[in-house]
C-alpha cells in the first residue's frame, strides 16, 4: 500500500489551468505558479518525480486537444 499516486493531480490541474488561462492572462506568473505547485509535491515527498512529470504532461496534452 502506498499513499503516493500516479499521476500527480496537483501537477495536472496546475498545468491545465496555466495552459488555458495563459490564452487570456499573462503567461509567466501562471506558469510560475504551476511549476511551484508541481515542485512542491516533490519537496513535500508526496510524489515521485515521474508522478509529477506524468501529471503535467497528461494535462498539457488534454488542454491542447480541447482547445
Amino acid at each position: 500500500y502506498s499513499d503516493l499516486s500516479y499521476p500527480s493531480a496537483h501537477a495536472a490541474t496546475s498545468v491545465a489551468g496555466a495552459s488555458r488561462l495563459s490564452e487570456t492572462l499573462p503567461a509567466a506568473p501562471l506558469w510560475g505558479l504551476a511549476a511551484a505547485l508541481a515542485l512542491s509535491r516533490l519537496y513535500l515527498r508526496v510524489h515521485y518525480p515521474s508522478d509529477t512529470v506524468a501529471g503535467a504532461a497528461l494535462r498539457r496534452a488534454i488542454a491542447t486537444l480541447t482547445r
